[in-house]
């Protein structure tokens, strides 16, 4: 199964882009691989290693969100696509996890969105505060 995520937001201040293509194979347990060649259309500022780290984060975190019965699965990252000056914090991360999601169908019931700023939320790490 194969699923792609394009982010694409544009706020009234800035824009948010990222874009992540995976490849899912059933497995006897999970697991997370990336392939080589997996920027090979986006910009050379991907090569620092953080946008590949967001799309490990953002990949387990779909599978975390998935009911036990479909999380074997081994996932191949096929393709990371960023523009630096559009890419922020998280966007790797969500369009890795929304991408998984697609392939199989499945949104988990408190998804991942874009908040008023643009900027992605994650509600399943949200920890309450308890008025601490």
């Amino acid at each position: 199964m194969d699923g792609i995520f394009r982010l694409r937001r544009q706020t009234n201040r800035w824009a948010r882009f990222a874009e992540v293509s995976v490849r899912l194979v059933p497995a006897a347990s999970a697991g997370v691989v990336v392939r080589a060649d997996v920027f090979r259309w986006s910009h050379p500022a991907a090569a620092d290693g953080s946008a590949e780290a967001e799309a490990l984060e953002g990949t387990w975190y779909a599978l975390r969100e998935l009911p036990a019965g479909l999380r074997s699965l081994l996932v191949e990252i096929t393709e990371i696509a960023i523009a630096p000056a559009d890419t922020g914090p998280g966007d790797v991360k969500f369009a890795a996890a929304h991408a998984v999601w697609q392939a199989l169908g499945h949104l988990p019931p408190r998804p991942p969105f874009t908040g008023k700023d643009g900027n992605p939320v994650f509600p399943a790490e949200e920890t309450p505060d308890h008025g601490l």
